[in-house]
């Protein structure tokens, strides 16, 4: 972890709390937990018809693009989580969202970033985390940055090969990697929102239990499904090509079939953080699978 004072003085809070990016797999977890502790919440969410979330929550309908609605998501608010969907405008967006911020007067901000998030990362996704992680150090508001390293929910993209053909492509390999479930991520923003003065000026590195490779998801998905599941490894070349004849955007195919060079050696360390923050061990990549194996058979 890394550490720096705090600029103001909090307490635990009462006020409202404010989550962006709501209805995405961090954003969705660390909504329903903090509505489930009794707190105030709201929520920015793009088409609030399509949201689902937890029941009490205030809804704001809106966007990083737009003033007004981020003026009025951020009225009243103390403390949010700063995070949102990766894009070639993503820099720009978030620093909208905080000039908004500091008119505001906004206390806190926990920001979702990334292990691996620096400026000179051949992946532009690490470098735009690192650009707007820099801005909102500058404050005024404290800040608390928490770092997952890759999602187990990545795997959930292979479910069809995996039903179908038993194999899934990724061009990770032969590293380990210790990846983590969003769901316990969520879990641990709701813990820093819920009291951020003790995690104020604090950088947390958020993983799984146990670096894994590839080749050990496979056979976690052989032992859990009970029929072999093998891993083509490919490579980030080809991947990306596989990508952009699916369709997908090519700044985005590129940092998804390049993502492995975004970590070094030490980026792919178990660390402790994350059991710190939840009180409990961090959920094991078998139990994850088992989660969802019916989406897989």
């Amino acid at each position: 972890m890394h550490w720096r004072g705090g600029s103001q003085q909090e307490g635990p809070t009462s006020a409202m709390i404010l989550i962006t990016a709501a209805t995405g797999q961090i954003g969705g977890a660390a909504l329903q937990a903090i509505a489930a502790s009794g707190k105030s919440v709201r929520a920015l969410v793009r088409q609030p018809s399509r949201f689902t979330g937890a029941a009490g929550v205030e809804i704001v309908e809106g966007n990083f693009d737009d003033d007004l609605s981020l003026r009025r998501a951020l009225d009243g608010i103390e403390v949010m989580l700063l995070a949102g969907r990766d894009s070639p405008q993503s820099v720009c967006q978030h620093r909208r969202v905080l000039g908004h911020a500091r008119d505001a007067g906004v206390r806190h901000i926990v920001k979702l970033s990334a292990i691996g998030a620096t400026p000179r990362s051949p992946v532009a996704l690490m470098r735009e985390h690192a650009e707007v992680d820099k801005e909102v150090m500058q404050g005024p508001a404290n800040w608390t940055f928490l770092k997952p390293h890759l999602f187990m929910q990545n795997l959930l993209r292979a479910a069809d090969t995996i039903r179908s053909t038993g194999r899934f492509a990724a061009p990770m390999g032969q590293g380990g990697f210790p990846v983590v479930d969003t769901r316990d991520v969520g879990i641990a923003v709701a813990t820093v929102l819920g009291d951020p003065a003790v995690h104020a000026g604090k950088s947390y590195a958020l993983t799984g239990p146990a670096a894994t490779s590839y080749d050990e998801v496979a056979a976690t998905f052989t032992t859990v499904l009970g029929r072999p599941v093998t891993y083509e490894a490919v490579s980030p070349d080809e991947f990306e090509s596989r990508l952009l004849s699916a369709g997908i955007p090519d700044w985005r195919a590129f940092d998804l079939a390049h993502i492995a060079s975004a970590y070094g050696n030490a980026d792919n360390d178990v660390s402790p953080d994350l059991a710190v923050l939840l009180g409990r061990d961090s959920t094991s990549l078998e139990s994850f699978i088992k989660d969802h194996e019916e989406i897989f058979v």
